[in-house]
């Protein structure tokens, strides 16, 4: 599963496809109320940086897929200890400090192991993808409330045919999802609980995906244009006509010799967060970096850059 899934996904979810600047020391400067934004760690500028080290990133286990509720006052994220099955944890406002990240079950025990939670663009909604075993992993959703979330249930036909996950919502309501059958990128466009459309995304070969705040452009990752085996994060910037352009691979502040995967951007855009696999035995945390390093990418795309398709 190297070129589609996290290596920590790799001998729990589907054995048999391929594979998944100064650190500012300040606080932000509109924060308002007792706790500080971003469980209160100290911003990154144009260097990549671990985010929350011992707290979310912890040494021994695979973190991945960063989602930030729209308020700032909740955070999700996966964690996999090697040779177990992933889960949720999330880290919330409280009392004026954040509390330490737990164990969240989205699916009140009907699935065994759940991955990747994103927040709806609005708030009002979780997407996550629940699993048991093998390639049984689906989309889900939630409403999330004040208190958590409730009525979870699986997104229905078409998304339901093929396993899929990483499922993240653009403002315009279009979902974007790995479809793991077809090892692409794939949109769906929903109407309420319902699956209008689903479509290839038109990104190529793709794992990842996750669409800027303002539609301006997306990031996916993909197999490395300088490794046989490694993977890299790249843009893909949004053309007149509405369709995505030539996937680019962003610069050495975030691509280096070990594989990055799972990109997303705080609400606001400000900010990257991706998995780098650095650690011994090649298991990653997740690092932070100011989302300018998307914005200088204006350099024509890399020779070998990927194709289109859709």
């Amino acid at each position: 599963m190297r070129n589609l899934l996290k290596p920590g996904v790799v001998m729990t979810i589907c054995c048999g496809l391929a594979a998944c600047g100064v650190n500012a020391q300040h606080e932000d400067p509109g924060a308002t109320g007792p706790a500080k934004p971003y469980m209160g760690e100290a911003l990154p500028k144009g260097e990549a940086v671990i985010f929350a080290p011992g707290t979310v990133s912890v040494a021994g286990r695979y973190e991945y897929a960063m989602s930030i509720h729209p308020s700032g006052d909740r955070v999700l994220f996966t964690v996999e200890v090697p040779g177990e099955g992933a889960a949720v944890f999330m880290s919330r406002t409280m009392d004026g400090a954040w509390t330490a990240p737990e164990r969240v079950s989205l699916t009140a025990g009907a699935r065994r192991r759940e991955m990747e939670a994103f927040f709806s663009p609005d708030g009002r909604s979780l997407f996550f993808a629940p699993y048991d075993e093998g390639l049984d992993v689906r989309i889900w959703m939630a409403n999330l409330t004040a208190g958590g979330w409730e009525n979870p249930r699986p997104v229905g036909p078409p998304m339901d045919q093929d396993p899929a996950f990483y499922p993240v919502q653009a403002s315009d309501g279009t979902l974007y999802y790995t479809n793991l059958a077809q090892r692409a990128v794939y949109r769906a466009t929903l109407d309420g609980d319902t699956v209008v459309t689903a479509l290839p995304a038109g990104l190529g070969a793709g794992g990842h995906a996750f669409p800027a705040p303002d539609g301006s452009y997306i990031l996916v990752d993909s197999a490395s244009l300088d490794s046989d085996s490694g993977r890299d994060i790249f843009v893909a910037f949004r053309a007149a006509d509405g369709s995505w352009g030539s996937l680019q691979p962003l610069g050495p502040a975030v691509n280096t010799e070990h594989s990055e995967t799972c990109p997303s951007l705080s609400p606001d855009g400000r900010f990257l967060f991706f998995s780098r696999y650095n650690e011994p035995g090649g298991i990653s945390d997740i690092y932070w970096i100011s989302s300018e390093v998307v914005r200088q990418q204006t350099a024509p795309p890399h020779p070998r850059a990927l194709p289109r398709n859709g």
